[in-house]
C-alpha cells in the first residue's frame, strides 16, 4: 500500500506500567528497547516528546535530544496511555511521589527516596484503595518492613471486584500489618500532612498517591473533543468523533458505545483497541468497512507484595468466577499473563497494530 509507519515515543525502550511497584522498590524489570522490538519491519523510530498536536494542519511538534522536529501525518494514532490524576486535590503535585514513568516524583524519584530511607523508621501513607494503591502499599511494606506503610482510602477499600476479593486484599493487608483508613477523603496535602474532609489530619514522611488516572492533555489542547479525564471520545471503529484522521487507543480512549462490557483502562484492552485500530485504519485505507470495538475480559491478577497476590477469572465483564488464587501461585500466574502479554502481545501487534499511523504516529507511553 505504501505506507510510510513512523513511532513516536519519549523513551527508547518499552516501560511496563503494571510493574512500577517494583521499579519504585528496586526490583529488576526488563525494559525491552523498541529498536529490538521494531527489528525486522520497515517502521521509522523518532525518539522524542510531543509538545503539540495540530489536527488543522495534520502535523505534530516534538522536542528531541537534537532539537524541535515536526512531522506530517496523514493518520495519527494517539497512544499516549495515562498518568497518575494530580489534579483533584491541591497540594498532590508538591508533595506526593506516584507511579509515573517521568515527571516529578515519579517512580525513579520514589525509588531514590526509598533507598535513603532504608533501614529508617518511617510513616508512609498510600492514598487510593484500588489496585494500584494496594499494589504499592503492599509492594512497600513486603521489601521495606522497616516502613509504617497505611493505606487511604476516600471509599470502602478493595470493593471493586466484590466481597469475595475484598476478603483477600484484607487478609494480605492484615498479615502484612498495614493498617486501612476507609471512607476517609482527603481535602488537601500539605507537607507532612494530609487534611482530611471532617478535620482529620495524618502525618506521613513519604506519601505515594494512587487516586485514579488521566490522560493527557495534548488533545484537548489541541481541540480534539475529550471526556473529563482527557481521554479522546472515540466511535466504536475508535476514530476520534471530531477529528477523523485521528484514532485513539488504550487508555487515552474513551468509546461513547460499550463494547459488550463496561471498559477500564488496562493493559489487555489496550492491546484490543491497538489491533483493531491498525484493521480499521487498513480499512479505511482501502475504502472498505471498518469493525466496531468488541471487547471482553478474562480476569485479574493484583499483586500484594512480593510473596503474594489476589487472582482470578472474569470472563466476560469481570465477574469474579471459579477459584480465587493466592501466595506464590498467585504471584506466578500474574506475572505470567503480564509477561505473555507484553511480550507475546506487544511484539505480536507493534508492527500491524499497537502503535500503527500512516505516515506517523505519536505514542509516548
Amino acid at each position: 500500500m505504501g505506507l510510510e509507519i513512523t513511532l513516536v515515543n519519549g523513551l527508547d525502550v518499552f516501560i511496563q506500567r503494571p510493574r512500577l511497584h517494583q521499579v519504585a522498590t528496586g526490583q529488576d524489570v526488563p525494559q525491552k528497547p523498541l529498536a529490538d522490538m521494531l527489528r525486522g519491519t520497515d517502521i521509522v523510530f523518532r525518539q522524542g516528546w510531543v509538545t503539540e498536536i495540530r489536527p488543522e494542519t495534520r502535523r505534530i511538534n516534538l522536542e528531541t535530544d537534537h532539537g524541535p522536529m515536526e512531522l506530517p501525518y496523514d493518520y495519527l494514532v494517539y497512544a499516549l496511555g495515562s498518568m497518575v490524576d494530580r489534579e483533584g486535590v491541591p497540594g498532590v503535585s508538591e508533595y506526593a511521589y506516584a507511579f509515573d514513568v517521568v515527571g516529578e516524583r515519579s517512580t525513579q524519584d520514589l525509588h531514590r527516596r526509598l533507598q535513603e530511607m532504608e533501614g529508617q523508621t518511617a510513616r508512609v501513607l498510600v492514598v487510593g484503595g484500588g489496585p494500584t494503591g494496594i499494589e504499592g502499599a503492599a509492594e512497600l511494606k513486603g521489601l521495606f518492613p522497616n516502613l509504617d506503610v497505611g493505606l487511604v482510602t476516600s471509599g470502602k477499600f478493595g470493593a471493586f471486584k466484590g466481597e469475595r476479593v475484598e476478603s483477600h486484599f484484607r487478609d494480605g493487608f492484615r498479615k502484612l500489618g498495614i493498617p486501612i483508613h476507609e471512607d476517609r477523603a482527603v481535602e488537601a496535602v500539605e507537607e507532612g500532612q494530609l487534611l482530611l474532609v471532617g478535620g482529620e489530619i495524618l502525618t506521613y514522611d513519604l506519601l505515594l498517591w494512587a487516586g485514579g488516572f488521566r490522560g493527557h492533555a495534548l488533545a484537548r489542547q489541541a481541540g480534539v473533543s475529550v471526556n473529563n479525564r482527557d481521554q479522546i471520545l472515540v466511535e466504536p471503529t475508535l476514530r476520534s468523533v471530531s477529528h477523523r484522521a485521528i484514532y485513539a487507543i488504550g487508555d487515552a480512549a474513551w468509546p461513547l458505545e460499550e463494547p459488550g462490557v463496561p471498559l477500564r483502562m488496562g493493559l489487555l484492552p489496550a492491546l484490543t483497541m491497538g489491533a483493531l485500530a491498525a484493521d480499521n485504519l487498513v480499512a479505511e485505507i482501502k475504502g472498505k468497512e471498518q469493525k466496531p470495538l468488541s471487547f471482553a475480559y478474562y480476569g485479574q491478577g493484583i499483586a500484594m507484595g512480593p510473596d503474594d497476590a489476589v487472582g482470578f477469572a472474569g470472563y466476560p465483564a469481570e465477574a469474579v468466577i471459579g477459584p480465587i488464587l493466592r501466595g506464590r501461585l498467585g504471584v506466578f500466574i500474574r506475572n505470567f499473563f503480564y509477561a505473555l502479554e507484553v511480550n507475546g502481545g506487544v511484539e505480536t501487534h507493534t508492527a500491524s497494530a499497537l502503535y500503527y499511523g500512516f505516515k506517523n504516529n505519536s505514542g509516548d507511553l
